[in-house]
């Protein structure tokens, strides 16, 4: 009797996990273990991991109820990606997965992985009509080649030496520079989809333990303020490295990839240039908060460090200037990595094998040749973030051609934490949003206002956080608590039905358009009287002293708001005019047929 595999999707267990259920049962996937030898066990592993890769934003903006085993079950067609998948982070997500999944299957599924690999480049297929850009050279001083050597270098083991350490190093992609996107990463030859585009020993990455490990007094001084934190410690530490060693320090190759100059981000801009290139916006306040934060920092350990650590922080060289671009760096680069539970450690520095990290626990990392890929709302990889055995994997979810450039993903990010952590900004972002803030009425008497906060309790609706984004419509979340902040106390009384679904009464329904209207026009009124500041003559003068760079990615960030704002006012404007049947969902969201 030939004996029967399957494959079984894990699925997180959080506050969703109910919706999950629910989804995987209506599509006859519950439990999610898919039997290998199903004519259709790829596309059931992919409906599956689908379901797995929900995040918080995408059920906040998905479907009400109705439709999402429609989407988890839909196949994908070429070319049409944007049309099936709910949005790229969950879409790619759920193909790196599938081939996750097939490839630690091994030989039984083997099969299905052929399958799959096919399914997955279908499915993330950019549009017929996208132009491909060409490798060019790096054009970088041979930075980028000197950095993979050195990893190749460090990285080395006997095991890799013959081919048989599996957490050894790999690298298919090269250095190169595109015409959109600068300097990047290039496919070394054809990758299928499921294979590492990177894979480095855990070693060769730069974490905080690196600096405690110096064993000089810059290593003493390092332990002694790890209570500041590693974001802290990091910053000292790429003073020094960046400004102060250069190329006689050890970690040179892999910090020669960083920029040197601040500037970058809002965190290093002038307090003006911040107001007149983000006033009026959603992010101007949070860009205040960080340059603030940040000058305080500094002033709290400088000048008292260098006095009293002469030698480790020469005044000369911790400077704010390089105190900013430092961090700036730090916060660009640095990547995130989960160890996992079956004991695998990183070594705390280069020449070490015995100081690890605590397994299972967020650790900070500058990874070489990883920080040679852009990001793209449409990567190869996604998966990266989790060590397997004793090395950092960087798999694709698609294939690529060689010469092609090979994209990650930092977070479906907006462009607001694009533009304030990394310096850059997405056009036609689609994970740009504007946040709102709703709040219990003021002056009600008190039965009123628990008559209320009894009802949005009932139905686990929340006053935030809400927000609008541009082509998902209107989030059920967010219509569903404003019918219960505006509903008269009677109709709440008697409320049964979810307020997602339909409106408490009519008389509130129209209160509660018009509430959104009066809210997205306000913000909409703050957004022009910042560009009427911007367009100023004293604005002019403000925003010019950024680089010609960072004023661009700066008004594209305020494209997007406004195209975010205007599209959510139409619809809170169409759902006013509907009175009391509640807002078209069909609004502002992509058809699937």
């Amino acid at each position: 009797m030939a004996m029967e595999y399957s494959v079984g999707v894990p699925m997180p267990v959080d506050e969703h996990a109910q919706l999950r259920e629910s989804i995987l049962i209506e599509c006859g996937l519950h439990p999610p273990v898919v039997q290998l030898a199903a004519p259709d066990a790829a596309m059931r592993l992919l409906a599956c991991a689908r379901v797995a890769s929900l995040d918080d934003r995408e059920v906040y903006f998905g479907p009400s109820s109705a439709g999402w085993a429609a989407w988890a079950m839909t196949p994908p067609v070429k070319g049409e990606r944007e049309r099936v998948a709910l949005s790229p982070r969950n879409e790619t997500a759920a193909c790196a997965l599938v081939l996750e999944l097939c490839t630690e299957a091994g030989e039984a599924a083997a099969a299905v992985l052929l399958v799959a690999r096919s399914l997955c480049d279908t499915a993330l297929a950019p549009p017929t009509d996208e132009n491909t850009a060409s490798a060019a050279p790096p054009d970088d001083n041979g930075v980028g080649d000197a950095m993979i050597a050195w990893t190749k270098a460090v990285g080395a083991t006997p095991e890799a030496r013959n081919g048989s350490d599996a957490d050894g190093c790999s690298v298919s992609i090269v250095p190169a520079r595109f015409p959109n996107t600068g300097r990047g990463a290039a496919a070394a030859s054809d990758l299928p989809a499921g294979t590492d585009a990177v894979r480095v020993p855990s070693h060769t990455s730069w974490t905080v333990q690196c600096a405690f490990d110096d064993p000089g007094p810059r290593g003493e001084a390092y332990r002694t303020f790890a209570a500041l934190g590693e974001d802290t410690v990091a910053s000292l530490w790429l003073v020094y490295e960046m400004f102060g060693v250069g190329q006689n320090g050890k970690w040179a190759p892999l910090l020669n990839a960083l920029p040197k100059r601040g500037g970058l981000t809002p965190v290093s801009w002038p307090a003006d240039a911040i107001a007149a290139l983000l006033g009026g916006t959603p992010v101007y306040t949070d860009a205040v908060n960080t340059h603030e934060k940040l000058t305080r920092q500094y002033a709290a350990l400088f000048p008292a460090l260098s006095e009293h650590y002469q030698e480790v922080f020469p005044s000369s060289l911790y400077t704010l200037e390089n105190f900013r671009a430092a961090t700036e760096a730090w916060n660009a680069y640095g990547m995130t990595v989960l160890f996992p539970e079956d004991g695998a450690r990183v070594s705390g520095s280069i020449n070490s094998e015995n100081t690890s990290e605590t397994k299972n626990q967020p650790v900070t990392c500058l990874p070489p040749i990883a920080l040679l890929c852009n990001h793209s709302v449409w990567p190869h990889a996604v998966r990266y973030s989790k060590l397997r055995g004793n090395a950092l994997h960087v798999p694709i979810a698609r294939s690529v051609r060689s010469g092609s450039e090979v994209f990650v993903s930092y977070g479906s990010k907006s462009n607001a934490e694009l533009l304030l952590f990394y310096g850059f900004c997405v056009e036609n972002n689609p994970y740009d949003d504007v946040p709102l803030s709703l709040e219990l009425p003021n002056g009600e008497v008190g039965e009123v206002t628990r008559t209320r906060a009894a009802c949005l309790q009932k139905f686990n609706l929340q006053l935030s956080p809400h927000a609008v984004r541009a082509n998902n419509g209107l989030a059920p979340g967010l219509v569903g608590t404003l019918r219960v902040l505006t509903a008269d106390a009677a109709a709440l009384a008697t409320c049964v039905i979810d307020p997602r679904l339909t409106p408490v009464s009519s008389e509130g329904e129209a209160h509660a358009a018009a509430t959104l209207c009066g809210a997205l026009a306000a913000l909409i009124e703050q957004l022009d009287e910042g560009d009427a500041a911007l367009q100023s003559a004293e604005g002019a003068v403000a925003a010019a002293q950024v680089s010609e760079a960072s004023r661009r990615e700066a008004e594209v960030y305020r494209q997007g708001v406004r195209r975010t704002l205007e599209q959510a006012a139409g619809e809170a404007r169409a759902w006013r005019a509907a009175g009391g049947v509640g807002p078209d969902p069909s609004l502002g969201k992509r058809t699937r047929d």
